[in-house]
């Protein structure tokens, strides 16, 4: 590991990235704080997992447990197509004995 200036980095950034490609960290310094880095990579470190936001997340829960006590599911191939129905879009894939999901009645409408 080294420590450079962002003075010097600038000047540099080219053999900086070089630096960082052969698996060296490279540290950013404004004066004698330590602020950034310039760390090697992969292509596996580029993948992002979808990821739920909290209010996803909680209308899944809540939607499970709803289709639990009624007894009824909501099958996904993946979390992107939970997430589209969740925000109204996609609707669930239907897999050999699976039961479609609910529609949602008028308010003031009996079940």
């Amino acid at each position: 590991m080294r420590a450079v200036t962002i003075k010097e980095a600038k000047a540099r950034l080219n053999e900086l990235i070089e630096a960082a490609e052969r698996g060296e960290d490279v540290v950013l310094m404004r004066g004698s704080e330590h602020v950034a880095a310039i760390v090697p990579i992969s292509a596996a470190d580029l993948e992002l997992a979808p990821r739920l936001t909290d209010a996803q997340a909680e209308a899944l829960w809540r939607r499970i447990a709803d289709e639990r006590a009624a007894k009824r599911t909501a099958v996904f191939d993946d979390a992107a197509a939970a997430v589209a129905h969740l925000k109204g879009g996609e609707k669930a894939s239907r897999r050999p004995g699976a039961r479609p999901t609910a529609t949602r009645k008028k308010a003031g409408s009996r079940r």
